[in-house]
């Protein structure tokens, strides 16, 4: 008898060990994937739409569809690190994007905020680490607050290469 339950408890046990295992690679695999502050000098830019387009031939290749946004309503909320957006955290300025999706905070003091963007009836976050520098040499023209056509958002920025 010993022998016929030995198996049977074995059994419980591997599934018992894979199930926890299991539980850590997910939640190691969504904090991994955690969408990580942006470090910047200045915050401004530009609001944009941007569509992926796949090619008909190379179906995993996709081409860009970028697409200035005006007239999106922008909040700036203060935050500290690893702070959830956005409920009952201090609004530091609001914004209205300008004719070519531009927008402008000037926050009293570095550190971390949540910028968030109302569009076509959706509210898009994303967290930045305000570090101003004396001299800098950020173009507000070349980053920005991108809106992507699979609801997320996120941070840009463009890069020159000599």
């Amino acid at each position: 008898m010993v022998r016929d339950q030995w198996p049977v408890a074995s059994g419980r046990r591997v599934r018992k060990v894979m199930g926890i295992l299991g539980l850590i690679l997910v939640v190691q695999a969504s904090y991994s994937q955690e969408k990580k502050p942006w470090n910047v000098d200045q915050i401004c830019g530009r609001v944009e739409y941007l569509k992926r387009i796949p090619e008909k031939k190379h179906t995993d290749n996709y081409s860009e569809k970028r697409k200035s946004l005006k007239d999106v309503p922008l909040e700036l909320y203060e935050s500290s690190e690893n702070q959830a957006c956005c409920e009952g955290l201090k609004s530091v300025g609001s914004y209205v994007s300008g004719r070519n999706g531009q927008f402008e905070f000037r926050p009293e003091k570095p550190g971390h905020y949540w910028l968030t963007a109302k569009w076509n009836g959706k509210e898009y976050n994303v967290g930045v680490v305000y570090e101003p520098q004396k001299k800098s040499s950020t173009l507000c023209s070349q980053q920005g607050l991108q809106i992507e056509d699979d609801g997320s958002a996120s941070w840009w920025i463009t890069v020159t290469v000599d």
